[in-house]
């Protein structure tokens, strides 16, 4: 682990500004409140969901993270030539606007529709869907920029530059006690696990290992499209045009990813993405990323199975 925390030291030596981590962190702040003390996303945004304006709703919300980050990152920099950059811009708001599609995907329900009309499977089926979708809006996409954009050295992260998978495996060492921590507060029980169906094995004739089984699989394949955007596209990719200063834009758009969940997971998101972008933008390739948050996802979807079962 000490090479993450190398890498962490050095990045803060040099990018490291009171007043423009202080600037971002209130903007953070505000954001986070006004976000839960007005249920923001949960309330408004999934009033819309099934239809496409929600895609535009969340190209406005990202787009706000996104872009305020970017502007007083690249002022503090003196890199306030590069928003004059049409490549800049059109770099981001393509990607932003993938990002939006894949959370805002409205015809998840009618894909339902054609592999099944039994009510008891459409939970079940609707997640899977939703993962298995967001691939195909966000992962093929950004493969298919690599070509366009010339990208097939370091293909967003996808390669096998530089790759040590030991330090990540001791971060989740030091993770672990603090998620059977996180599992005892109220709003971690209400959201997690987000494997819900029971009813699923009894409907399909299975055992009842398998939906939670094929459900975990595909709900941990996501987390390979979140890592391939935000530490792949927004860090290594944009850090062609932006150098070190793609990393906390990413962080902010990531940290507003996170509205709707339980607010410490959402703060907590601010610090991960931090480490996981700048570990990104040093070594060039995202899989130490993917593991984590691939087993981060289940080991909160485990501890929250196992406080229901002590509970029942």
């Amino acid at each position: 682990m000490s090479k993450i925390w190398t890498l962490l030291r050095e990045h803060l030596r040099v990018d490291f500004k009171w007043t423009l981590y202080g600037t971002l962190a209130c903007f953070l702040a505000i954001s986070i409140a006004v976000a839960y003390v007005f249920n923001f996303e949960n309330a408004f945004i999934d009033r819309y969901a099934g239809k496409p304006i929600r895609i535009l709703l969340y190209l406005a919300l990202y787009s706000t993270a996104y872009y305020v980050a970017a502007v007083v990152a690249l002022s503090y920099s003196q890199k306030r030539s590069v928003l004059l950059s049409a490549r800049f811009w059109a770099w981001s708001f393509t990607g932003l606007t993938i990002l939006a599609l894949n959370v805002g995907f409205p015809y998840n329900t009618q894909l339902v529709g054609f592999i099944s009309n039994n009510p008891r499977l459409f939970i079940w089926l609707y997640k899977i869907m939703s993962n298995l979708s967001n691939f195909l809006v966000n992962a093929l996409p950004l493969f298919l920029l690599i070509f366009i954009l010339k990208e097939r050295k370091e293909r967003f992260g996808v390669n096998r530059l530089h790759i040590d998978l030991s330090p990540y495996f001791q971060i989740l060492l030091v993770i672990a006690p603090m998620i059977a921590i996180a599992s005892f507060e109220p709003g971690f029980k209400n959201y997690y696990p987000t494997y819900k169906a029971n009813q699923v094995a009894e409907a399909m004739g299975w055992p009842e290992f398998v939906p939670p089984l094929l459900y975990e699989i595909a709900y941990g394949m996501d987390f390979f499209n979140v890592e391939f955007m935000f530490r792949g596209f927004m860090v290594i990719g944009m850090s062609r045009l932006l150098g070190k200063e793609a990393i906390l834009p990413m962080v902010c758009t990531y940290c507003f990813l996170h509205f709707g969940k339980p607010i410490g997971e959402c703060i907590s998101s601010i610090f991960g993405g931090y480490i996981l972008g700048v570990v990104s933008f040093y070594t060039r390739n995202i899989w130490g990323g993917v593991i984590v948050h691939i087993v981060l996802a289940w080991m909160m979807e485990l501890a929250a199975f196992l406080q229901k079962v002590s509970s029942s």
